[in-house]
Formats: structure tokens, sequence, C-alpha cells
């Protein structure tokens, strides 16, 4: 298959594209280049030209990726990537004297909007109201849009936290912190949340290409917070973790409540963050592994 790939050089994306490279004609494009075939393109200001390619199949991992904004112009940043980016992407593709066979659109569960709940599953309400979750359901819809308009067969994956052997984000600001010993753990973290390793993600995005549909991917596990801690913690080589009690958390997060409302989300522990660090929240893989042969491995063997 010739596969045309967005974002090949982020952590999710570069997976991907190795993935691809040992059974795949792939070509990247993106603003850095990533291997001998790649498209030099910045989709948050341009359209790319592509009138002289031609591609089975488009994967579009690009994207601003999830964090809060300090201000309005970061705010714009998601729909000026996550969501105009997209439609330069659509556009380009027109101009080829042939559409591909099939779009894959990675996304997030973050289009949901809820802070806990348990299996949910693609049928769940799109309710995100945050900046970056809003601008990832719009992307969403241009790409299911578009496919219908065309008869171009689109698959959207919706992913938690992806994991890998070398995380980044917030799991790796985690795995510095209990390397360093200064983690600390809110109450008996029994809270579960969903997540997929980043190779398994890679694995599955040509069978999506085929199948088409929106997905949740996740390990099936859904390990609790308590049991990442303690897998990150020996892979570190760290023994213990200190505890906070839940009710002194409490409180530390309505004075944060207090001065974030003055100062911004500057202090690292808020009601919103107590309540993402202890609620569970869990989405269902049953329609991947019917229609697409999920078979995820557990995230914590990441970290062994």
């Amino acid at each position: 298959m010739t596969i045309l790939l967005t974002g090949a050089s982020g952590f999710l994306g570069s997976r991907i594209r190795k993935e691809l490279l040992a059974r795949h004609v792939l070509t990247t494009l993106g603003r850095q280049p990533v291997g001998e075939r790649h498209i030099y393109c910045d989709l948050a200001e341009q359209v790319p030209n592509l009138q002289n390619q031609t591609f089975d199949y488009v994967i579009n991992a690009a994207g601003k990726a999830h964090s809060i904004p300090k201000n309005r112009q970061e705010m714009a940043d998601y729909d000026r990537v996550n969501v105009q980016g997209t439609a330069r992407l659509l556009t380009a593709l027109e101009q080829m004297p042939t559409l591909p066979k099939a779009v894959v659109h990675l996304s997030t569960v973050l289009v949901y909007g809820r802070q806990e709940g348990h299996l949910l599953d693609e049928s769940t309400a799109l309710l995100a109201k945050d900046a970056y979750g809003p601008s990832k359901v719009r992307a969403e819809q241009l790409v299911r849009e578009w496919g219908m308009q065309r008869n171009v067969r689109t698959a959207i994956l919706r992913l938690p936290l992806v994991v890998a052997d070398q995380p980044n984000g917030n799991l790796a600001a985690m795995m510095t912190a209990i390397r360093r010993g200064y983690y600390v753990r809110i109450g008996n973290g029994s809270a579960r949340r969903s997540m997929v390793r980043a190779d398994d993600v890679a694995a599955v995005v040509v069978r999506a290409a085929e199948v088409g549909g929106v997905y949740n991917l996740t390990d099936g596990r859904h390990p609790s917070i308590h049991d990442l801690e303690e897998a990150i913690a020996r892979c570190v080589g760290r023994t213990h973790i200190r505890t906070v009690p839940f009710g002194m958390a409490k409180h530390v997060a309505r004075l944060g409540d207090g001065i974030n409302a003055v100062i911004g989300r500057k202090f690292p522990l808020d009601s919103i963050a107590l309540q993402k660090l202890t609620n569970s929240l869990t989405f269902s893989d049953q329609a991947a592994r019917r229609y697409l042969n999920w078979k995820p491995r557990a995230v914590l063997d990441c970290f062994q």
C-alpha cells in the first residue's frame, strides 16, 4: 500500500511510521523532515500540494496535543491546528488525481467530555467543553462528513492515555517525580483509568483503514492509579511512595481553587485536578475487538 502519514515526528506518529515502513511505501507530511519520502508543509498555515501524488491510505496523526492553554492565543491554536489543519489536509486530498481509499484520523476519548464513567462506548455523547476536546470533536466531524460526501472510507481512533517505554507529557513528569522521590499518592489510588500502548495503536491503523468506523482503543485492563504508580516505582528503583489522605488533599485543592481563580491555572492541585486523580474513567474497546481484531497488550508491561 502507498500511505501518507501526517504527524510522523510526534510521540505516536513516530511509532506509527516505524510500524508502516516495514510493509508499505510511506510518505510523511509535516514541518520536520522524517525519512526519505517527505512533503514539507505546516498544516496549521498552508494547504499542501498533492496534485501529483497518489495514496491508498492517509493516516492523520498531526495535531496540537492536550495541555492547559495559558492565553487566548494558545486556545486559538487548538482550532488553528486541530480543526483548520485537518480541513487543509482534506482540501489537499481533493487535488490528487484519485482520492484515497481511506482516511484514518487519530482522536481522543476527551471528546466525550467526561470526568468519570465506566466502560463508556462509542455511542456516548460528545460533550467536551474545554479548549482541546471541542477542537477534536470538530476535526472528527470534518473527516466523517468529508468521507461520506466523497465515498471515502474513514476511521476515527479515540485514544486515552498513550503509553510507551519512553513516556512523554504528564506520564513522563510522573515518572520523574517518582524517581526523585517527591511524588505523592492521593488516598488509596483506587481510581481506574483507560490507557493504551503506542505500539498497539501503530499496529492497528492499517486494519482500521481497511474496515472504517469509530473506535475506542484501550489495553482492556484499565489499571488503577495505584497499580500504575507501583509499576513505575519498580521501574525506576523506588520502593516507597508517600501518601496524602484524601481529606487533606481536598482541603489543599480548595486552596488551589482560590489561588487559580486569581492567577490562572498555575497551582498544581485544585478541585478539577483532584477529580481527575481520584475518579475512575474507563472506556470500552469491544467494538475494536469485534471489527478490528484488536488484541492489545497490558500497558503496565511497558515499565518492566
